[in-house]
């Protein structure tokens, strides 16, 4: 017989938002499931979009453990946060696979624990999640997961032609529940001993099931949408950047990006990967040269280093540069907005971006 974990690395690897392979995901899976559970997650179907569940009895008429070990594994991977679950329409609990951004590698660290699990996670995320095996997540398939959010205070919606459903007061707005967690990246670094990134930890925010899912299992807490909207004002202002889920509608994640640690940001940073082949860009800056005061400002704070002085005036690298508007925020004579990139819409709901990119992957 095939080796438990490398059928589940290739089970896992067919996901929407798969894994690809690489010699460090074997060590992740056998931290993340021991034999018998690795052989119930192979029973747990891997051809459902992020955040859909299937009933118990199903995974259990797909297994061939006994009825009591299936109910068992999947009680304990529950219990550890590495399945993701909930109600299903009928009212049973549902189970899904942890799917690449939507659970895997964040929910080893959304709580903030700085643990010994927790170190030992952050160091098997640390040799799998490289930049070779990102780019093999998110870079194949012409739809990109997530997109930018401009910064608030970068948009004159009247001359930039920005939609509501891209600015985060709307989608804020439209949540039925939120909560906030620990970033991530930056908590794995600093899991990891790495000290140099200030910004905040605590403005991971999610939405509506994520959200439930996250709260229950006590990896985040429910904010209000006024503390959103703050998190979101401060985040601006230290110079993080609003990454979402690449639709119109349906917004499942914010996470607020730094240029140190962060996955994509970060990556963009260090020119690991091309922009676009990582993330979607639909916006881009401009400034009012002429009311520039040259005060460097926007250089400092630009999270991915696509802005520097010359002859006291920002010159922007127009490949590199996100969209993001923190330079804005950072602007004191307000001379700095964003402009339209790309005419194309996101796609209409968090469904139809999983649903294109299933189809582009051949799955």
């Amino acid at each position: 017989m095939q080796d438990i974990y490398l059928r589940l690395a290739k089970h896992l690897e067919n996901l929407i938002m798969g894994y690809p392979f690489n010699n460090a995901l074997t060590d992740l899976l056998k931290e993340m499931y021991n034999p018998v559970e690795a052989q119930v997650a192979l029973a747990i179907p891997n051809h459902l979009p992020p955040l859909e569940v299937v009933d118990q009895q199903s995974i259990v008429d797909r297994c061939d453990l006994p009825e009591s070990s299936v109910i068992e594994a999947l009680q304990s991977l529950s219990d550890r946060n590495m399945l993701y679950t909930r109600t299903t329409a009928a009212g049973d609990m549902g189970y899904a696979l942890l799917q690449v951004g939507y659970g895997v590698p964040q929910t080893f660290f959304w709580s903030g624990q700085k643990d010994e699990r927790a170190r030992r996670m952050a160091k098997l995320v640390l040799n799998y999640f490289n930049v070779p095996t990102t780019q093999k997540v998110y870079g194949p398939v012409p739809t990109k997961t997530y997109k930018y959010a401009p910064a608030n205070l970068s948009i004159d919606v009247a001359m930039q032609g920005v939609m509501p459903n891209e600015q985060m007061g709307p989608i804020v707005e439209a949540a039925t529940k939120i909560a906030v967690a620990h970033c991530p990246c930056r908590m794995s670094a600093s899991i990891l001993g790495r000290t140099d990134c200030r910004h905040s930890l605590e403005v991971c925010i999610k939405y509506d099931e994520l959200a439930d899912f996250i709260i229950s299992k006590g990896l985040a807490r429910e904010i209000s949408k006024d503390e959103a909207h703050q998190i979101l004002a401060d985040s601006e202002k230290e110079g993080l950047v609003h990454m979402v889920d690449n639709a119109q509608g349906q917004i499942k994640h914010t996470c607020n990006c730094c240029g140190h640690y962060c996955w994509n940001v970060g990556i963009i940073r260090r020119r690991k990967i091309p922009r676009d082949m990582l993330m979607a860009v639909y916006f881009i800056r401009e400034t009012e040269l002429a009311e520039c005061i040259g005060c460097g400002a926007c250089a400092d704070i630009c999270p991915v280093d696509a802005v520097k002085m010359v002859e006291e005036k920002p010159e922007v690298d127009q490949n590199w540069c996100i969209g993001c508007g923190v330079c804005a925020v950072s602007c004191p004579a307000e001379v700095i907005s964003i402009k339209r990139r790309l005419e194309n819409q996101a796609p209409e709901s968090f469904a139809d971006l999983h649903r294109q990119i299933k189809q582009e992957r051949g799955l």
